[in-house]
């Protein structure tokens, strides 16, 4: 089965945010890249895709950045 991976433009894109808000949730351990290329491109997968939209929706709903980490631990 072959993964499709978008690049973090894509991403930011599809989620209408910027790229350095997906580098700082990458900063704080909330999110990793699928894979990054050899060229430093960094490209995500559906995982990370949902992942992101999870961290997205608890941020809207008021949640600090240690709140959401502390929630996705468990």
């Amino acid at each position: 089965m072959t993964v499709n991976l978008i690049t973090i433009s894509e991403l930011a894109n599809i989620f209408e945010i910027n790229q350095h808000t997906i580098r700082h949730y990458e900063e704080k351990g909330l999110l990793a890249p699928a894979e990054v290329s050899e060229n430093g491109y960094r490209k995500y997968s559906l995982t990370e895709a949902y992942k992101l939209s999870f961290v997205l929706f608890l941020r809207e709903l008021g949640l600090s950045l240690s709140d959401v980490y502390n929630y996705l631990r468990y």
